[in-house]
């Protein structure tokens, strides 16, 4: 259909000329000759243009940084290369971009002339987190006055991520204090065990002391001991991911959760209850932790009625930090029938200001009568607010 259409407009290109020499022919004079000259260079460009070839153009695209946080930029350049030097008056390039389920178009429109590489660099600013997909380039030529217009559609396919933003934090045990009354930090052991009772890959920052040579004898692979002491302090982060005005900073804080632990070389498990719930279980290496961020990066916000927890159980001795943006009972008893122990769970509800905190209080007060610790939270919590929860 469409090189139907192009075809057609050429043939009307040819009309134009025809009619332009018939009329100078028959009519004669000045007039009429010095339209026909004028119309000729106009005609012979735009049916030469019908014939130039667009496969002969090459298309490419860079992206400077693939991996991004929200509210930070990108920066795209887009390369149009060709062989042939024949004369380009307007093109249109035009870069598609997909992220969720909306789609955009960056348009750039230049007089390419004889040139045979053209570049343009455009970027993207204050992007929203989530995968954005770049599946193709359109690129048109139109000649002066719009007589042919021939489109070539490039598949390249880029993508890029936006991480959620993370704010640091700061970590105190779970429980006060040890059997001697000295305190010490969940995340930090302030002494080595003498017995491993595991080994598991290296991670940067692992204490020398705590790698297994034998290992690395044997498999010539960096393994760490893990001792006991280590893998009595756990948590598990349990993400809602039911539609609310604040899942945005739903997703943020459990990203600074899971990034402040792997900092402090601690073991968590990431759930997110969502339509396709999954489990990240003992986040402990880079690659661990990159591949819940990298969740965390693309999920989506679902109804309410999708949200669903997975068919296995949380791991009992694990201390459940919840974090929901829209606390509703229905979701908490779902929870507890999950988790077997209520006094186990810390409850974290975003709230974008106080304004929603008389609403909620019959809720919350539910809540804590079922023995669940509710922490109500605003941005400017999120590096403290974690600290009482975890020592109380």
């Amino acid at each position: 259909m469409i090189e139907l259409r192009s075809f057609g407009r050429f043939v009307n290109v040819l009309s134009i000329g025809i009619a332009a020499y018939v009329f100078a022919k028959f009519q004669g004079g000045f007039v009429s000759w010095f339209i026909l000259y004028t119309l000729i260079p106009f005609v012979i460009y735009s049916a030469l243009l019908y014939l130039y070839p667009l496969r002969d153009l090459t298309v490419e695209r860079y992206i400077e940084d693939r991996h991004v946080t929200r509210n930070g930029r990108v920066s795209i350049r887009v390369v149009l290369k060709r062989n042939l030097p024949f004369p380009l008056l307007y093109v249109v390039l035009m870069d598609k971009r997909v992220h969720g389920k909306r789609e955009k178009i960056e348009r750039k429109i230049t007089l390419l002339g004889f040139r045979r590489t053209y570049e343009h660099s455009y970027l993207l600013q204050n992007v929203q987190r989530g995968e954005y997909t770049l599946p193709t380039v359109e690129v048109e030529v139109v000649d002066f006055f719009n007589w042919i217009r021939k489109r070539k559609v490039f598949v390249v396919q880029d993508h890029f991520l936006v991480y959620p933003s993370v704010t640091a934090m700061v970590y105190e045990s779970a429980s006060n204090g040890t059997s001697d009354g000295q305190q010490r930090s969940a995340y930090m052991l302030a002494k080595d065990a003498t017995t491993p009772s595991s080994i598991r890959e290296y991670a940067s920052g692992d204490r020398m002391s705590w790698i297994h040579w034998k290992s690395f004898a044997r498999t010539s692979k960096l393994m760490t001991k893990e001792f006991d002491e280590q893998r009595s302090e756990q948590h598990t982060v349990l993400l809602d991911c039911g539609m609310s005005e604040t899942f945005e900073e739903a997703v943020e804080f459990a990203a600074s959760i899971i990034v402040s632990a792997r900092q402090n070389h601690a073991k968590l498990t990431m759930i997110t209850a969502s339509d396709q719930p999954k489990i990240f279980p003992s986040i402990h290496s880079a690659d661990h932790t990159r591949q819940a961020l990298v969740h965390l990066a693309k999920i989506q916000p679902k109804d309410l009625q999708q949200v669903r927890l997975p068919i296995e159980k949380a791991p009992s001795r694990d201390a459940m930090l919840l974090i929901t943006g829209n606390l509703r009972m229905d979701f908490i008893h779902r929870v507890l029938t999950y988790t077997r122990d209520a006094s186990t769970i810390v409850c974290f509800v975003m709230l974008p200001d106080d304004t929603h905190v008389k609403s909620l209080e019959p809720i919350i007060d539910q809540v804590k009568l079922l023995g669940i610790t509710v922490n109500l939270m605003y941005p400017s919590d999120y590096s403290s607010v974690l600290k009482k929860a975890v020592s109380s």
